[in-house]
């Protein structure tokens, strides 16, 4: 089995908190499409996807949900739901082959926000990943995920980067 957190990403993790001030705003509010690739483990070649998600924030949560295509004839459903409670981000990540991922975590720095995911099966010789959400800029984020192989190795096993593609929803 594979963390295909790839199609997660979406991540894709799109994924970091509601505002209680405009500087803790994350910002994906709206529509965006990325572009990026996935790749199941270490001896597997990197995927190229296509995806489109639909951003939502709120003072106390966080969300996505939208769909990842590669080679054209496949497709996956990605979505994510977090609450926020105090600096800390918990909630799901629905995406991955083995199941809906639980996250958890919150910003690092000004730029991004860091989530663990806790899969509900072993992939890859843990269930878990590091999901990493950099704040838009110029219209663009990135999401990127990182999975400990049995080996011992950090592999990027998902990065996507977003571009808004219509139009933004200011934080509620």
């Amino acid at each position: 089995m594979l963390k295909n957190v790839a199609f997660a990403c979406l991540a894709t993790v799109v994924l970091t908190a509601p505002v209680l001030a405009a500087e803790d705003s994350v910002g994906i509010g709206g529509e965006w499409k990325g572009t990026g690739f996935v790749q199941k483990d270490e001896k597997s070649k990197p995927m190229q996807v296509n995806c489109t998600i639909e951003g939502t924030e709120s003072a106390d949560r966080i969300g996505f949900d939208g769909e990842c295509r590669a080679m054209l004839i496949m497709k996956r459903a990605i979505g994510a739901d977090l609450t926020r409670n105090g600096d800390q981000y918990s909630g799901t990540y629905v995406g991955s082959n083995v199941g809906v991922a639980e996250l958890q975590g919150g910003p690092e720095g000004p730029d991004s926000f860091v989530l663990t995911m806790t899969f509900p099966k072993e992939v890859n010789g843990d269930d878990k990943a590091t999901m990493t959400i950099e704040r838009p800029r110029d219209g663009k984020f990135t999401i990127t995920t990182v999975d400990r192989m049995t080996s011992g190795d950090d592999v990027t096993t998902s990065q996507i980067t977003f571009e808004r593609s219509g139009r933004a929803v200011a934080s509620e």
